[in-house]
């Protein structure tokens, strides 16, 4: 198992006093860990209030008021493979987690996952670092395909998954996009990619 990924250098938001983010900062390190464990609920808890109505529906497809228990139980014990982005830039932030990665089975050789980025820090690539990463981790554990549900308006997602995965494919099911990732070519992809 992989205990994390190297730092990656991303231009992210700077809290300001106001308390507002401002970007055009420099680069800042960002480090992508799958450490993630019961010492992580507060962070998750805390990312799920700092995010808006519409990243919540964008990530669990309802606007929920409620971080689903069953579902933070699953990753905090490891029955969901996850990756978490970590403020390792400001003290004041130490451990923050500002985007959760997860990948659960559904059926043999296929796993669903699913990126969630707090909203101060979408448009900055960590979307991006935490799709490759989990992606490369699904490979590596020798899962064949990676599915999505995305909703059809959510355009940044979807870019998102044209840029990491070029070969996916869609259809559409209930009134949502499904995305089919082949990872076979991953596994063999050496981690340096990212």
């Amino acid at each position: 198992m992989v205990n994390a990924l190297p730092a990656i250098e991303l231009t992210g938001p700077v809290l300001v006093q106001s308390g507002q983010a401002a970007a055009g900062f420099p680069a800042r390190p960002c480090i992508i860990s799958c450490e993630v464990g019961p010492a992580d609920r507060r962070a998750l808890l805390d990312l799920f209030s700092r995010s808006s109505p519409d990243t919540r529906r964008s990530r669990f497809h309802s606007a929920l008021s409620v971080f689903p228990q069953r579902y933070l139980d699953e990753i905090l014990v490891g029955r969901q493979l996850a990756l978490v982005a970590r403020d390792s830039c400001q003290e004041e932030n130490a451990g923050k987690v500002f985007g959760l990665a997860s990948a659960a089975p559904v059926a043999p050789s296929t796993a669903e996952c699913a990126v969630w980025v707090d909203d101060a820090w979408q448009g900055h690539g960590v979307g991006t670092l935490l799709m490759r990463g989990i992606l490369q981790l699904l490979a590596n554990r020798g899962t064949r395909t990676a599915i999505g549900i995305i909703e059809p308006a959510n355009f940044a997602i979807r870019r998102l998954v044209d840029r990491v995965a070029p070969g996916a494919t869609t259809r559409a099911e209930d009134g949502m996009i499904v995305v089919s990732i082949p990872l076979p070519d991953l596994a063999a992809a050496p981690s340096a990619s990212y």
